[in-house]
């Protein structure tokens, strides 16, 4: 069900990316043309942060195995620890092995806070759009609503490919490791 979903998803972001791209090109070509070089810069962001966060969730995944590990043997053989006099060394091992995810946690943060200010790349993009839009008008190429409609449906058909980049990945793997094992 789940990748009946994605692939739904896909379509659908694919169709829009197209259809944005398509309604450029049917307006103001020009334009559009200026802004397919772009086009990398909406994505290289996306696909850093998308392979930073899956990197460092498979760390952390590791770490509170490691700190689950350590607490459930610690509590299933409770009596062992207390006659030993363990109860430090075992509460500083897993609070060690907690500290590794909230350092983990403070990359992930970082990354994130990467991503969103990495948006501003999309309004740099845009202010160049404008730019040149009104350049296109005052030359008598195009009036300013076919330079508006162009600008959005050309980043916004830029954007929605950016947005689902880890989906796309996630769901070609499964899809890949599917037919791997169906064969």
């Amino acid at each position: 069900m789940a990748l009946l979903l994605q692939v739904g998803n896909f379509i659908q972001n694919m169709s829009l990316f197209v259809a944005g791209y398509l309604v450029g090109f049917l307006l103001v070509w020009r334009m559009a043309l200026v802004a397919l070089p772009f086009l990398p810069f909406l994505l290289i962001p996306g696909g850093f942060y998308n392979r930073a966060i899956s990197v460092l969730a498979l760390r952390m995944q590791a770490a509170y195995n490691k700190a689950g590990t350590l607490a459930e043997q610690s509590i299933s053989s409770v009596r062992t620890v207390y006659s030993f006099v363990g109860e430090e060394t075992t509460v500083k091992a897993y609070s060690d092995s907690l500290n590794e995810t909230v350092e983990l946690g403070l990359k992930q943060g970082f990354a994130k806070g990467l991503a969103i200010g990495s948006i501003g790349v999309n309004f740099a993009i845009w202010a160049f759009l404008a730019w040149y839009g009104s350049q296109q008008v005052l030359k008598g190429y195009a009036n300013g609503a076919q330079v508006l409609i162009t600008g959005v449906s050309v980043l916004v058909g830029g954007m929605y490919v950016t947005i689902k980049l880890t989906v796309y990945k996630t769901s070609f793997q499964y899809l890949g490791s599917l037919s791997t094992s169906l064969l």
